[in-house]
């Protein structure tokens, strides 16, 4: 059983000889797991946005760049967007994007982050 809270790794065997049998142990782990998640706190939409994760390229969560390709005949184009998505405040997903052809590499990130942001707050998260 693995299980990681705020930052903290737990790990925990539970043999199928120990507990006479895949089953027994199973049930045995899923226990664990379930009186561990009782006992410690999540972290909350808030504070998950904050923290970007260590696959995060953008450095924003909810913020990243995205290659569409057109194939025309033997031709093929590439266009590159940075796309904004959150959740709006009836739990529908939302998505922004901006053309880096359109508006420069660095504009069209800074107007992802801002449509993620206003987003963010008319959903009140």
């Amino acid at each position: 059983m693995r299980i990681q809270r705020r930052g903290r790794k737990i790990e925990e065997f539970f043999s199928d000889q120990r507990h006479s049998g895949k089953r027994n142990a199973l049930v045995a782990a899923q226990q664990r797991r379930d009186e561990i998640e009782h006992r410690s706190s999540h972290y909350s939409s808030q504070e998950r946005a904050e923290h970007p994760s260590a696959r995060n390229k953008s450095g924003m969560v909810g913020v990243r760049l995205h290659q569409q390709k057109d194939i025309r005949g033997e031709y093929e184009y590439s266009y590159w967007y940075w796309v904004a998505q959150w959740t709006d405040g009836r739990g529908r997903r939302r998505t922004r994007s901006f053309s880096i052809h359109s508006h420069g590499d660095e504009e069209a990130y800074n107007l992802a982050c801002e449509a993620r942001l206003k987003g963010l707050r008319q959903a009140n998260r």
